[in-house]
Parts: C-alpha cells; sequence; structure tokens
C-alpha cells in the first residue's frame, strides 16, 4: 500500500537529462509561470517582506549544541557545514535562505548530502525543487533528481534533508501561499486595474460620437489617434468640439475606487498564514508593545521552523554518532533586538540571582570586574559564602548566651 499519493514525475536510473528538459521542467513547477506557489507570488510586496524577513532572521541564527559540552570533533565539523561553509561553493548564510525560501515559497526545500567513505557529512547541496520528486520502492522511500550533469541520480532517505512545514502524509510539503490564492488574486487583481486606471490619465475610457457620420473602421482608427493627439495629450485636457461631436466621459465609480485602493485586507491575511505580528508587515498594532510582538514572532513563527528544521538535521547529519544530538538556535539576537528590552531582560536576572555580575556585564561587551563571578544572595545583597558565616555567628552567639543563662536576644539579668 503506498504511503501517500505521488504526483510529481518518476524517472529511472537511465535517465539523463538536458538543459532545455530541465528548463521546462522548472517553468513547469512553477519558476516560470503564473502560480501563487512559485517565484511569481513575489511580485506581491506583502508575501516578499514575509518571506524575507522569516529567511533572514533563520539565516542569520547560528545553530548550537543544547545538552553537551564535550563533543566529538567529527560532530564539531558536521555543525560547521550549517553555520560556515555547506559547500565550497555557498557560504552558510545563503544556503540557510534558500533552504526557508524554498519551503515557504513552494512547501518543500531539499537538500543533498554528501559523505565521505565513512558516512559523514562532508559537504550539502541544495536541490531544485522542480528537478526533485519523491518515490516509493518496496516500502522504501527513494528522492529522484535530475541534475544538469549528471543526470538522474536516486537518493536514500537519510541522504537528503527534507524541510517542510505543512504536510498531510509526512513527504509531500504544501506552501502556506495555498490558502491565499484567493485573496492575492484580487489584491494583486485590484492593483493592476489602478496601475492601467491611472497610466490612461485617470479615466477608463471615452467615447466620441460623430453626428450623421459613417466611417469605415480604417477611419475611425485613424480618427481616433489624431483625436487623443490633438485634443486630449497637446491641450492638458482640454477638449475642442464642433457640432457634429460629442465626447463622454466613462468614469468609474468612487465607491469601487476606494475598494480596490483597500489593500491591508491581504496584508493581514499574509500576516496570518506566515504568523507574522502586522507590525512586521508595517500595519501599526496599538494594543501590542514591541516586546510583545516580539515574543509573538518567536513563539509562532520562527521557533515551529526551528523545531522542524532540528529535528531533520539531528536525525540525518548526525547519524554516525555514538550519542544522541539535541540542537539548539542562538536566539539572543532575536530576543534582544531592541537595547531598551535587552537591559530590563538582564536587569531582571540579575536581581532575581539567576545571572552573575559579570555575565550581566558581559551581555553588554564590557570588562569584568573583582568579585563579580560571586553569587550574590539576599539580605542586603551579600555574598553568599558571607551570609552562611553570617546566620553561623548568630546560632553561636545564641547557644552562648543560652549557657551563660542570659536571654538570648537581651541584657543579662541581675
Amino acid at each position: 500500500m503506498s504511503i501517500f499519493n505521488l504526483n510529481s514525475f518518476k524517472r529511472s536510473n537511465d535517465v539523463t537529462i538536458d538543459k532545455n528538459t530541465l528548463r521546462m521542467l522548472t517553468e513547469a513547477n512553477g519558476m516560470g509561470s503564473v502560480t501563487w506557489s512559485g517565484i511569481s507570488a513575489l511580485k506581491n510586496s506583502d508575501i516578499f517582506t514575509a518571506i524575507d524577513i522569516i529567511s533572514k532572521d533563520i539565516a542569520s541564527t547560528s545553530i548550537k549544541f543544547n545538552d553537551r559540552d564535550n563533543y566529538l570533533d567529527a560532530d564539531k565539523k558536521i555543525l560547521k557545514l550549517m553555520n560556515k561553509r555547506p559547500n565550497p561553493y555557498l557560504d552558510a548564510w545563503h544556503f540557510k535562505y534558500i533552504i526557508v525560501a524554498n519551503m515557504l515559497l513552494n512547501g518543500n526545500s531539499y537538500i543533498e548530502i554528501v559523505r565521505n567513505e565513512k558516512g559523514e557529512p562532508i559537504e550539502l547541496y541544495h536541490m531544485q525543487n522542480s528537478a526533485t520528486s519523491i518515490q516509493q520502492v518496496d516500502d522504501k522511500i527513494k528522492y529522484h533528481y535530475i541534475d544538469e550533469i549528471d543526470g538522474h541520480i536516486q537518493l536514500d532517505v537519510e541522504d537528503v534533508l527534507h524541510f517542510r512545514m505543512f504536510s498531510l502524509d509526512g513527504f509531500n510539503g504544501y506552501s502556506p501561499l495555498f490558502s491565499l490564492a484567493n485573496e492575492i488574486g484580487i489584491s494583486m487583481g485590484s492593483k493592476q486595474f489602478l496601475n492601467d486606471f491611472f497610466r490612461n490619465g485617470g479615466t477608463a475610457t471615452a467615447v466620441v460620437k460623430y453626428q450623421d457620420g459613417r466611417y469605415s473602421d480604417e477611419e475611425l482608427g485613424l480618427i481616433k489617434q489624431n483625436f487623443e493627439n490633438s485634443q486630449l495629450k497637446n491641450n492638458s485636457g482640454l477638449v475642442m468640439l464642433d457640432d457634429t461631436m460629442d465626447f463622454k466621459r466613462l468614469e468609474v465609480p468612487t465607491e469601487v475606487l476606494n475598494f480596490l485602493n483597500s489593500y491591508k485586507f491581504s496584508t493581514q491575511q499574509v500576516a496570518k498564514v506566515f504568523g507574522l505580528p502586522t507590525s512586521k508587515l508595517a500595519i501599526e498594532n496599538v494594543n501590542t508593545s514591541i516586546k510583545d510582538s516580539g515574543i509573538e514572532y518567536y513563539r509562532n513563527t520562527l521557533y515551529p521552523i526551528f523545531s522542524m528544521m532540528n529535528a531533520e538535521i539531528e536525525e540525518k547529519l548526525f547519524i554516525q554518532s555514538p550519542y544522541e544530538v539535541t540542537l539548539d538556535y542562538d536566539v539572543s539576537r532575536l530576543i534582544d533586538s531592541d537595547p531598551e528590552i535587552k537591559l530590563e531582560r538582564v536587569t531582571q536576572l540579575f536581581q532575581k540571582k539567576i545571572m552573575l555580575l559579570n555575565e550581566a556585564r558581559a551581555e553588554f561587551n564590557l570588562d569584568p570586574v573583582p568579585g563579580g563571578d560571586k553569587p550574590l544572595a539576599d539580605l542586603n545583597s551579600i555574598y553568599l559564602e558571607d551570609l552562611a558565616a553570617y546566620q553561623n555567628s548568630k546560632v553561636q552567639k545564641n547557644i552562648d548566651s543560652l549557657q551563660k543563662g542570659g536571654e538570648p536576644s537581651g541584657e543579662q539579668s541581675d
């Protein structure tokens, strides 16, 4: 029984492909045609902004080990592929940007894992969505890729990083843009209408009526051209008519123009689908602070993508590791993007004795101070080691006072 419904193309192992065929496949998969699941969706400024913001933030965030300090050098080299240079031709920033942008635009993003003779990953290469397909062969999943130079390539599951956010079967991913087809179509149509409207001088069209006149199509075309050149363009809109002509503008109702000029609905829909705060798309939200918007952005947008990517990377890049690898993302830059928010966060951690003084100073690139590595406690914020000595001295004083027959907390009686 098939694990999932396969709608993409299948190739056998002896298939080769030329550049023209690859270009045709690219156009058929949304890279050269009008579709909301391909690169043409970036013609909408809201979609471009949403994808660009998310892709840049993830590309600018380093991946780190989470639960161990002593990792093998081989594992550190693997992590370096994602943080520094995945292959000799591309840096890590653009590599991660490509991964996220393709996943958001097309629903899937595929990365080929090149291994050495020991099975350790040594290079990572992005695979074009238009030339990649998935096939079930004898209860095993195979990835098929058609390369311009090497022709058909078949890859096992463990040799492909497959990133997808939304899936109904676990393998075929769907872009968030799938749910925006109607909204974005209306928005783009209205913008095109307004562009044509104002490009034609602020009028949709006009009618010039000649009384008692009969003309051929050729004569009407010539009359129209002469009328536009002599009456409209050269006279600043002034129209001169004789008694045989009648000129009338066809006006567009103001209500229609007001509706077509209202683009906020599409912006809000794009923000909702991508999980973005509306402030990220230049819509002011008076009920939410910058700090709350940043937390919402991290929790609803970035964290699910981080978790999905880590699950795929941990499972396939560190398959040779003798221990379980757990990864995390360094999100301090995202959380502390505003200096005031960072100061408030560090101050609270220091005041609640969670962070040491020198650790707090390091957050602002300040030099350590003597005694800044000692933990503080309450009781006028004295050092923890001094607090223990103080409490011991009080206990000893009470014992000595009781042995003398005096009051522990007062003067001795006569």
